[in-house]
């Protein structure tokens, strides 16, 4: 018999200040006034490459910003290295920047976390090769203000944390063995956040739905995170009913506006804190997605799709994780099994959003590989926020694996 939920204590600690929240068509036009609002003159907007050289993002940010523009920097990459954050560094002093926006995935958002990390300090090279030696990017004395503009669905943006790869020189190392490091820092929380509808209009529909199942999870994971609150119920529980209504419309060549806003509204609510100072909220199925950020390219989202119900499975087995919130949420109280319909109801919106089915699907991964992704997985940080209950084996997790192959 799987147990209950014991009764928690009554009481709770919620420490979130996020930024400003803006949602709806055409809000990047708003950047001038919200950087006018916090006395900044001169922006640089930290991009990726492709989002850099694609105007139908650019141009309204631009126009957006304005005479408060001050350069572009676009060499972000999902690698992330800290490198890239010490070159943004530099660009922000060339521009005389006093501002950051980041645009266009997590990769950048997190970068730009990353520079105003070390432009912190007085010395950010020194800040780096700090970084490199303890594994996290210091935050010295009021960082840069950040304005997220996203235009994936992951969310990376509404969060005090970003990742980094610990590397000043990472030509001819493979990424697999550059270390892993992170900065965290309340002072990091974007000041605010445009979500512009007409943005995630030019995101290509693979990335757009991936990164939409990466959000959902972490509705998922909030409402089992053994440092969930009545706040983070709440918001979880309305972000998980309006994602599995508006999903549907991503993975269409038109959207249907409604939809759409409905899908970026749940996504702002399933992040709305997850991320706070010292907490956070993600779990297991985002340690299993984890396992494969390193070695092989599928967007982590994709991995999510395929292996979020396999471990819910895993998970409700062994616990009660909160079910019957889960079941409410996803529109599926009434089942006799409630454990059974949550797991497939999350599987239903991994097929709503076009996502693979199978471990196969993943390129360059073998079954032969599964056992040392296991060992990555169990050796994952999140494992230790698993819900009550759960601390699986390296051999559990290979099970796990294998069943979705």
């Amino acid at each position: 018999m799987v147990p209950t939920d014991a009764a928690p204590d009554r009481q709770f600690t919620f420490d979130y200040d996020p930024g400003e929240l803006r949602c709806g068509r055409g809000r990047v036009a708003d950047l001038v006034d919200l950087l006018a609002a916090r006395n900044r003159d001169r922006a640089l907007v930290v991009t990726g490459s492709n989002v850099g050289a694609n105007r139908a993002v650019m141009d309204p940010v631009e126009a957006g910003l304005g005479d408060r523009l001050a350069d572009v920097f676009d060499e972000t990459t999902p690698a992330k290295y800290l490198r890239t954050g010490l070159a943004g560094v530099r660009r922000v002093h060339e521009a005389d920047a006093d501002a950051l926006v980041a645009v266009g995935s997590g990769s950048s958002l997190d970068v730009a976390k990353v520079i105003a990390a070390l432009e912190s300090h007085d010395d950010p090279e020194a800040a780096a090769e700090h970084a490199v030696a303890s594994g996290s990017v210091p935050v010295a004395d009021d960082p840069l203000p950040i304005v997220a503009v996203p235009t994936t669905l992951a969310g990376a943006d509404l969060s005090v944390i970003a990742g980094v790869s610990l590397s000043l020189d990472p030509a001819g190392t493979p990424d697999h063995e550059i270390p892993n490091g992170s900065v965290s820092d309340a002072r990091l929380m974007p000041t605010a956040l445009c979500y512009d509808l007409a943005l995630f209009e030019t995101t290509p529909k693979s990335v757009r739905t991936a990164s939409a199942m990466n959000g959902f999870d972490k509705a998922v994971e909030c409402l089992y995170s053994p440092y969930a609150t009545p706040v983070t119920d709440a918001t979880a529980m309305r972000a998980l009913s309006l994602m599995s209504s508006g999903f549907g419309t991503l993975s269409a060549e038109s959207m249907d506006e409604g939809d759409l806003y409905d899908a970026v509204a749940g996504v702002v609510l399933a992040q709305y804190g997850i991320s706070t100072p010292g907490t956070y909220r993600a779990s297991i199925v985002h340690a299993f997605g984890h396992g494969f950020s390193h070695d092989y390219e599928a967007h982590q989202g994709v991995v999510h799709g395929i292996l979020a119900p396999h471990v819910l499975r895993y998970v409700f087995a062994r616990t009660h994780a909160r079910r019957d919130l889960l079941a409410a949420a996803l529109g599926v109280a009434d089942a006799t099994d409630p454990a059974a319909a949550v797991v497939d109801a999350v599987a239903d919106v991994a097929a709503d959003l076009d996502l693979p089915a199978r471990l196969r699907a993943v390129d360059g991964l073998d079954r032969d590989h599964l056992p040392d992704v296991a060992d990555e997985i169990h050796d994952d940080g999140l494992m230790d926020a698993a819900p009550s209950g759960i601390d699986p084996t390296p051999a559990e997790i290979l099970t796990v694996l294998e069943e979705a192959w």
